[in-house]
């Protein structure tokens, strides 16, 4: 039986969640069929009304956070208003709760500079300068509202560090259909690890899931279809101090189309506040980043060839002799965590006096290794975004280097 699972966290000796299975009409990408992907469905699922309220405090938590930025307590004392009247619970309450104590909140001269450098530091996710900051403030000695704002701070700071704490990532298990090639289900799931071996609860706020199902053809003729749930609240997740906290969100019944060289399902989890429990001390869960999921199934002649091998794309991208289907196989070849460096070693494509035409070529290929870049078939179109592409890696390397003092740099000019 087809069945798409909600999980309901109950312990275990290994730290995993387990899940109650409920039967639901199953998702089925059809060949090359969009509209397939209305039969998801989950359980526990938000109603349209519960997703759109939702969907509203979340815009208004970011009109809130944007105001506090740019100093505009008009526009942040409306923001918060929003969310209270919304009914908003949790994390995403007290927020607005906090971000009302800052506005109301009249300190004396001395703190502005630390409160206004704590703020700034936050809001830039600078959690080691954040805490720095603190110090400093409650060094200053503050009292009465500023003291409770400097606590509110204190509980913002702490549930960022539990989150920097854990790896949360979507993961996407295929189990084959041993009696029909290519078919199988794709167990979705969200896995969470401690990466310093502190064990905590996490327990995310409203979440929405969103499927993105593609495949793409010998001739590189791709289609592509999505789908979104949202849910109340995900269950509490136990994350222990070593292993795995689990919870399985939807069990995706898949078979790669007669035609068709490869389907990829992407899984995106988007949480909304929360809250972080780590031992007694239960703090707010804001910015909770999820990694996505992914699951490729391939056509049994390119999983027999493998991995696609160092530098192997872009040999074949400069072979004159490579036809565009050479190249895609190539592409599907490559492995998730490979396809940068392979976009990066494309990067000459851009200043290639036959640029565009190798492009073109090479269409396919990118719209399955960047499908978010939009290049279409136009060869034009991937070389500037394959220059433009790398203009930015350039200006993001030249960002993250060290600026040494000038007694520290090196005398390159000789004595």
């Amino acid at each position: 039986m087809n069945e798409v699972l909600r999980a309901s966290v109950r312990g275990s000796a290994d730290g995993a969640a387990r899940v109650r299975p409920a039967p639901r009409r199953p998702f089925v990408p059809g060949l090359f069929v969009a509209a397939a992907l209305a039969g998801l469905a989950f359980v526990g699922c938000a109603s349209a009304e519960d997703g759109e309220r939702e969907a509203s405090v979340a815009r208004a938590i970011e009109r809130l956070d944007a105001a506090l930025r740019d100093g505009d307590e008009a526009v942040a004392r409306a923001a918060a208003a929003e969310i209270r009247e919304l009914g908003a619970r949790g994390s995403a309450r007290d927020q607005a709760d906090e971000a009302t104590l800052l506005l109301d909140t009249r300190v004396e001269p001395r703190l502005e500079p630390a409160l206004l450098a704590l703020g700034a530091a936050l809001a830039d996710d600078d959690v080691m300068l954040a805490r720095a900051v603190l110090a400093r403030l409650f060094s200053l000695e503050p009292t009465g509202a500023a003291l409770d704002l400097a606590r509110a701070y204190e509980r913002i700071i702490g549930g960022r560090e539990a989150l920097q704490g854990l790896d949360l990532r979507m993961e996407c298990v295929w189990s084959p259909d041993p009696a029909r090639p290519g078919a199988g289900t794709c167990l979705v799931r969200l896995a969470a690890r401690s990466k310093d071996g502190i064990a905590r609860q996490l327990v995310p706020g409203p979440a929405t899931v969103a499927f993105t199902a593609l495949t793409i053809d010998a001739r590189g003729l791709s289609s592509q279809g999505a789908e979104t749930r949202s849910f109340d609240d995900l269950a509490q997740v136990e994350i222990p101090a070593e292993g795995t906290g689990i919870v399985e969100l939807a069990a995706v019944p898949l078979e790669l189309p007669l035609d068709a060289r490869a389907l990829r399902l992407t899984a995106e989890l988007r949480l909304r506040s929360g809250s972080v429990r780590v031992g007694e001390r239960a703090l707010p869960a804001q910015r909770i980043d999820v990694r996505d999921g992914e699951l490729v199934l391939l056509t049994g002649r390119l999983l027999g060839l493998g991995p696609a091998a160092p530098g192997e794309m872009q040999a074949a991208a400069f072979d004159p002799d490579a036809r565009p289907e050479d190249l895609l196989e190539i592409a599907l070849r490559v492995r998730r965590e490979d396809r940068e460096a392979v976009l990066d070693d494309l990067a000459p494509l851009a200043t290639d006096l036959n640029q565009a035409e190798r492009a073109e070529k090479l269409a396919s290929a990118l719209r399955w290794l960047a499908p978010d870049a939009h290049g279409g078939g136009d060869g034009a179109t991937w070389s500037a975004w394959l220059e433009a592409r790398a203009q930015d890696r350039r200006e993001s390397r030249r960002r993250s280097e060290p600026v040494l003092p000038r007694s520290l740099r090196p005398n390159l000019a000789g004595p």
